[in-house]
């Protein structure tokens, strides 16, 4: 990658972590239900590609099973 490029995102990087660090509290939560509603979003797209002949309701349980397995114990 050229140097600049990388210097670039680089800077790019650190301003979005500037401006996350200017959020409220209770703007970080909704930015986060925001991105992971996204998320879903995508993975149900990707879903939809794999297996075209699923129902809404099939997708959405293939989404559930997969967000279930990435599951951790907690402390």
């Amino acid at each position: 990658m050229d140097e600049r490029i990388a210097s670039d995102a680089r800077f790019a990087a650190l301003a979005k972590v500037r401006q996350a660090r200017m959020l409220s509290p209770e703007m970080k939560f909704r930015a986060g239900a925001e991105l992971f509603e996204e998320a879903c979003q995508w993975t149900l797209a990707g879903i939809a590609n794999r297996f075209p002949e699923s129902s809404e309701s099939e997708r959405r349980k293939k989404l559930l099973l997969q967000l279930n397995l990435t599951k951790r114990p907690g402390p």
